[in-house]
């Protein structure tokens, strides 16, 4: 791995190397899920590029719910933002049916759980008698709706690789499970790889992600938007710290690598770390606990706190912030939200993987440790110096703030966007636009900017 600068980088503003796109770009924005409220990984990636989109486009969101339907004040922000918001319910018990039967088929399973006949139907009626510019679709899952509007350019917001993800659950799962997850993989692989051709930019969250997949499907033009973080909400609160030491783990606790990381370090290092420093607590922070981390509230120093209404009172006040999952892709924003409130880190090595674009350092910003040993030594070392917390979360939120403001993000996010869309009807142009032709290189749409502007 290449050793990453000594010094945080200050992102690089694109708008000096790429010409904007025209405002007033037609975006049509398929999700799998809600992007609202922002409180969990794909809702916050999800909902800041919408936010970024929507400042000067147009941006009709279709999106499917497969939970609670919202009412209308929870697609209030959403509608804030975008031209429609139209939201089509998934049947959770119905689309593990469909998942289920979708074994029979040569096919990922999960391409079976997000079929909607009402949005495949809404989708060929807009493209009918609807003219849109570049259609944006986050997440593999969404990827065949794109088939619907071969005519439209396409953007492919893959986040992760999650082939390589159920390749992780494949190790750790149930012994059971661990050849349907192993197909899974397989199937998602040769997935990931086909979109390639279909799509005229696919996005992943981090550099690791993008090589990852590029090393699978070379021809893709393949870049990578980072995830961002709310520095603003997420900042330093005045409150103290807890009296006692006190580690921090936050997450949606019905997620597989969530569990599958906080049960491991709770029975097999956090007892080791009992013996050391008995008054040490754990908080397992979450949304929807399952039954083997609910368990988890019975063990000595151990609370299990279920949903909160804010975690930043809680990351406040703890000495540490815990990451130990075992399976990891991409970059974790609970530890990005860890940071901006200015918290020490302990993750481990698949963990701090995620955040190598952001040139984080194992020992200058956080610790990362590979094994139980490394990672009961390194939650130690921490508890015993208060010194050494406070240097690591000073220089982590320092670089931070260099790399994961959403500012900088979404004009990268945008420009490549817009560097798709199709020229407008008539073949008009807005004389006050840069614009990015299909195609065009960085070099040339630069200078074609420049050359408008003289």
């Amino acid at each position: 791995m290449t050793e990453p600068s000594q010094a945080p980088t200050a992102p690089i503003d694109l708008r000096h190397h790429v010409a904007r796109p025209r405002a007033g770009l037609r975006i049509l924005y398929l999700c799998h899920r809600l992007p609202y409220p922002p409180d969990k990984g794909e809702r916050i990636r999800a909902f800041h590029q919408i936010q970024g989109l929507a400042r000067r486009h147009h941006v009709h969101l279709l999106t499917l719910a497969d939970g609670d339907l919202p009412g209308s004040s929870d697609l209030a922000p959403l509608e804030s933002l975008c031209e429609r918001v139209e939201v089509f319910p998934l049947n959770r018990k119905a689309a593990y049916a469909r998942a289920a039967l979708g074994a029979l088929r040569p096919r990922p399973l999960s391409l079976s759980f997000f079929e909607s006949k009402e949005l495949s139907a809404r989708l060929r009626e807009l493209v009918r008698r609807e003219r849109f510019d570049v259609a944006m679709v986050f997440c593999s899952a969404m990827a065949p709706y794109a088939e619907i509007f071969p005519d439209v350019p396409s953007v492919l917001d893959m986040v992760d690789v999650d082939s390589a993800k159920w390749a992780q659950y494949a190790r750790f799962a149930p012994l059971a499970l661990r050849p349907v997850y192993a197909l899974e993989a397989r199937r998602l692989r040769r997935y990931e790889v086909s979109l390639a051709g279909r799509f005229q930019r696919i996005l992943l969250a981090t550099g690791n992600e993008t090589r990852l997949y590029k090393s699978h499907a070379p021809q893709a033009r393949a870049a990578t938007v980072l995830s961002g973080v709310d520095v603003d909400y997420f900042q330093p609160l005045d409150l103290p710290k807890s009296a006692t030491p006190t580690l921090v783990f936050t997450g949606q606790m019905d997620y597989f690598a969530n569990v599958d990381g906080i049960v491991h370090f709770a029975r097999e290092v956090f007892p080791r770390l009992r013996r050391r420093f008995p008054d040490v607590e754990l908080l397992v922070v979450g949304r929807s606990p399952v039954a083997a981390v609910r368990d988890l509230g019975e063990l000595p120093g151990v609370t299990v706190t279920g949903a909160v209404g804010d975690v930043r009172p809680f990351l406040s006040r703890a000495w540490i912030f815990v990451t130990p999952l075992r399976i990891a892709q991409g970059v974790q924003n609970k530890v990005l939200e860890a940071m901006a409130s200015n918290v020490p880190v302990v993750c481990s090595e698949r963990v701090l993987a995620g955040i190598a674009d952001g040139g984080f350092r194992s020992g200058r910003d956080l610790l990362a440790a590979g094994t139980d040993d490394e990672m009961e030594q390194a939650v130690a070392s921490l508890i015993a110096d208060a010194e050494a917390r406070q240097r690591l979360a000073g220089s982590a939120r320092q670089r931070l703030l260099a790399t994961y403001r959403w500012g900088a993000i979404l004009d990268r996010l945008e420009e490549l966007v817009g560097a798709v869309a199709r020229p407008p009807a008539g073949g008009s142009l807005d004389e006050d636009a840069d614009v990015v032709l299909p195609g065009m290189s960085d070099q040339a749409a630069a200078g074609a900017g420049e050359a408008r502007r003289a």
